[in-house]
């Protein structure tokens, strides 16, 4: 049996330990290689450790390894798993003060906006970059990334790149969720066939026990979501707890108009049409939501690194290594490695013909059998009409993006930042892009 290898590109405290407690569920892999590798020696020694403990506990033989060479991290690496953000939280922090001067607010940022179109350049050309080095020292493997924003970056990687790359998110897991308490059905036994970009994705099919529930969905929904909640429901786990804080109010107002209920969820979704999160929502209060806190995010990467710091010094163990993560990253795997035509239901690649009425250059996020002939989107024919206007509209956004951090042309920087919805006030327009590149010069070498 092939001794395969694994890489993290970025020693992240949220993701890498999820994902490998997954991997150590295939058979494939108990005697895999797995390398973590950062920049920085502490996250390394961490994340390492903790794996170390999962795979303990999980009673495989996988090498984990860890190590600051990103040649040594590629080199004859089968998957590479991405999970980086150039210049971090700070960065982050400096577009967001540039972004409040001229009015524009939002809840995460990571996707669309001016802080997302400055956010994809800082990444793009690291991510361009550890492509050609997999070029070199694995060109046969799949870079599977996990960074937002998601569809600018794979964008990037698929039109500038001979690597094979496919995007991954868990959001479309809160649907899934929430069909599964609805009708009362267990996750194994509910579908949803969704369609769009990342984080602005949209349900065309539920499927329940068996059950099309498409036709009955909005009703179903509406009477499930007007329930009251009985108590405050927790979980230790991140993305569970985001699955059970969502409260599907905004979801619920673009449901009706609509026709079809966008999967990612109030705080996405409101990225996407500003004026729910504007002055007259209280900027985004009216549907639960707030701007994003980075002091509460720094408290949470504290937290959750500490949490780590304890399973290593062995004052708990790992919890729930017997349940599934929510990411997606080893269906791909064992997709590839067994030929199983696994059908994978939201990964970000390009359109080729999906949706009809979608530019097949456009990265997006819809359902893909995967195998070792590749990841092939299934065709889901037209979107409705209104849906298609809203993806078209992004899609041109991501590849005005994707150029202008390629070629370091303003003026394509322009042109994605005027057709974004969160722009607000376009007199300034050129006032905010000049003080956003002057923010972030140390990041944007190319841009003047």
């Amino acid at each position: 049996m092939k001794n395969y290898k694994i890489s993290f590109v970025g020693a992240s405290y949220l993701f890498c330990h999820r994902v490998f407690k997954d991997l150590t569920k295939i058979e494939e892999l108990r005697d895999a290689t797995v390398v973590i590798h950062d920049l920085a020696e502490e996250p390394i020694r961490i994340v390492t450790g903790v794996c170390k403990i999962m795979n303990r506990i999980a009673g495989t033989n996988i090498k984990v390894v860890g190590t600051t060479s990103r040649k040594e991290a590629l080199k004859d690496a089968d998957f590479v798993m991405i999970c980086i953000n150039v210049g971090g939280a700070g960065a982050d922090m400096e577009v967001q003060k540039v972004c409040r001067k001229y009015g524009v607010t939002y809840p995460a940022g990571d996707t669309i906006g001016p802080s997302a179109i400055v956010r994809s350049m800082r990444n793009i050309e690291a991510l361009l970059s550890i492509a050609k080095d997999m070029e070199r020292f694995c060109p046969d493997a799949w870079m599977i990334n996990f960074t937002n924003p998601m569809s600018q970056l794979t964008l990037a990687v698929n039109k500038y790149s001979k690597i094979k790359c496919v995007g991954l998110c868990h959001e479309i897991g809160k649907v899934e969720d929430l069909a599964a308490r609805m009708y009362k059905a267990e996750p194994k036994n509910v579908s949803i066939v969704a369609a769009g970009v990342n984080h602005f994705t949209w349900v065309l099919e539920v499927w329940a026990n068996g059950q099309n529930k498409t036709k009955t969905f909005h009703d179903d929904f509406n009477k499930f979501v007007d329930k009251p909640r009985k108590g405050k429901r927790t979980s230790r786990d991140w993305v569970e707890q985001e699955k059970l804080s969502e409260s599907w109010k905004l979801s619920r107002v673009l449901f009706d108009r609509y026709g079809l209920l966008p999967v990612g969820g109030d705080r996405h979704s409101s990225e996407f049409f500003p004026y729910y999160f504007g002055k007259r929502t209280g900027n985004g209060k009216l549907f639960g939501m707030k701007e994003i806190d980075f002091p509460a995010r720094a408290k949470g990467r504290a937290e959750s690194k500490a949490r780590l710091e304890s399973w290593i010094a062995g004052k708990e163990d790992p919890w729930d290594m017997d349940k599934p993560s929510g990411e997606e990253a080893h269906h791909i795997i064992t997709s590839v490695i067994r030929n199983s035509c696994h059908v994978n239901p939201a990964v970000n690649i390009l359109n080729n013909g999906c949706m009809s009425n979608i530019p097949d250059d456009h990265c997006v996020e819809v359902p893909a059998v995967v195998g070792q002939y590749g990841i092939k989107p299934l065709s889901l024919g037209k979107l409705p009409e209104n849906i298609a206007a809203l993806i078209g509209r992004m899609g041109s956004i991501y590849k005005y993006t994707v150029e202008a951090a390629v070629t370091g042309d303003k003026k394509l920087v322009m042109k994605a930042l005027v057709l974004d919805p969160l722009l607000q006030e376009y007199e300034n327009a050129d006032k905010l892009l000049n003080d956003l590149i002057s923010a972030q010069k140390k990041y944007l070498p190319k841009f003047k």
